[in-house]
């Protein structure tokens, strides 16, 4: 064991608030994904590999502890035992076995960070499931896994020299510690936030299911005026992942303007959503999402695992009058505003709302968060390969979405892990379709007004 123990990073934090929170379903902070590849994989080299690749990436070396709190601290080596292979003879037995294990806790505190899988899929091609703790790696982190862990296949495979070394996850946990001791750092990136938020006013809460539950506080409230409202429910948890892939022809108009304009996922794909949200409240031009940021600004950062995503409030008035461009033009500069204050910590800013407008600890105005997942053809070092993921079964937020480019078809595919309890599967169909419409008419047509793509889509 390390002599350094390590309180959590606000990054950490935030999730584990979303596991404090969750009474009954601890799967709720947990990342189940796999690669499948074409490419026949040799597993007993894999086995040396991932042996290696637990040496090389010490978040896969990060232990959990309740001394005094939650605290950490990274072993100096880990015996991970043989690596069971799975024989699947269907797609169907392979989705469900993964399916139930994504579904199943990790022990995190008794030592477990992830379970591991090798798999032979029904059709003949190879692959590898990582379940894992959040708290351990975020999703950036975890293609950094799987990428690294292909490298050094590689490597063990032809004998070659190893990949250059990934960063450290410690170093980083100390930078984001340091950070929090730093007051007058923290001050200033609070004074933005409340600035930012304050100078128009209190924020309205606009859900993907319509403006029935703000309507319905503000009668049981008896306050018309009522702008927030209760969306969190730490008992009804129950969730569905609705995974939709975008034609090959839609995807290029969008990914085609990204591309000629300079312009991240984030930006353009999360306005398409915000367009069908005010839509469906009363044509509000004032939408608050979070947005989940990988914070990954360093080298150091870019090339290790952990867990440094945040979820960062993303509010913008977007008046009907702005073209499409001009409306991603000014998501573009949020963002950037944004950026530079982004290791405000997220947990702290929740308090801040709170202080600000007068919430109660369930209410709120933020209705959603939002991914956009930067995979490309070259994420795992040239391989051919598909990426999944698996529905968690429960989820603490009523939704999130996130959207990534699919490195098979080359078209985009978006994902929605919605709480049933609030919000119907017709809600998530209506989100889509209605996000790609948006997103279809203004690439295509990037000075079509916002009032025009609103008049034209349901």
């Amino acid at each position: 064991m390390s002599n350094e123990i390590y309180r959590f990073t606000p990054a950490q934090e935030m999730i584990h608030f979303m596991l404090k929170y969750s009474f009954f379903h601890k799967q709720v902070i947990q990342i189940p994904a796999s690669i499948t590849v074409k490419r026949k994989i040799n597993f007993d080299i894999m086995q040396k590999a991932l042996e290696k690749e637990i040496e090389r990436n010490d978040c896969m070396r990060l232990r959990f502890m309740k001394k005094g709190g939650m605290k950490q601290y990274f072993e100096d080596s880990v015996k991970i035992g043989k690596i069971p292979v799975m024989n699947f003879k269907s797609d169907e037995e392979q989705e469900k076995f993964f399916t139930a294990d994504a579904q199943k806790p990790i022990k995190f505190l008794k030592g477990e960070t992830y379970r591991i899988y090798f798999y032979n899929t029904a059709d003949g091609r190879n692959g590898i499931y990582i379940n894992v703790i959040h708290l351990a790696m975020d999703a950036p982190a975890v293609f950094v896994f799987f990428a690294d862990l292909l490298a050094v296949y590689e490597a063990l495979e032809g004998g070659s020299d190893m990949p250059k070394p990934l960063g450290s996850y410690e170093a980083t946990v100390k930078k984001e510690l340091e950070y929090i001791d730093n007051k007058e750092k923290v001050q200033a990136d609070k004074d933005f936030f409340v600035n930012y938020f304050k100078k128009d006013g209190e924020p309205i809460w606009n859900g993907v299911m319509g403006p029935e539950p703000l309507d319905k506080a503000r009668i049981k409230k008896k306050n018309p005026d009522l702008r927030a409202c209760g969306s969190f429910d730490p008992i009804h948890d129950k969730a569905e992942l609705v995974k939709k892939p975008l034609t090959v022809e839609d995807s290029k108009v969008i990914l085609d303007y990204m591309a000629n304009n300079q312009i991240s996922g984030e930006c353009v794909v999360q306005l398409g959503m915000r367009l069908h949200v005010g839509k469906i409240n009363h044509r509000h031009d004032d939408t608050h999402f979070l947005v989940l940021s990988s914070r990954r600004k360093t080298l150091n950062d870019k090339r290790c695992g952990g867990t440094m995503a945040s979820a960062l409030p993303w509010r913008i008035i977007l008046p009907e009058d702005l073209t499409f461009a001009q409306a991603v033009d000014k998501l573009k500069t949020l963002q950037g505003d944004i950026m530079r204050h982004n290791n405000y910590p997220f947990i702290t800013w929740l308090e801040n709302e709170r202080e600000m407008f007068g919430y109660s600890m369930v209410d709120g105005t933020s209705t959603m968060m939002f991914s956009w997942f930067p995979l490309e053809d070259d994420t795992m070092n040239g391989w051919e390969y598909e990426f999944h993921s698996y529905p968690l079964g429960r989820y603490v937020m009523p939704l999130y979405t996130y959207t990534m480019k699919d490195s098979t078809t080359g078209g985009l595919r978006f994902a929605y892990l919605h709480r049933t309890d609030s919000i119907s599967r017709s809600d998530i169909d209506s989100l889509h379709d209605n996000t790609v419409k948006a997103l279809v008419m203004g690439c295509s047509n990037p000075d079509i007004t916002l009032k025009e793509i609103l008049d034209n889509i349901d």
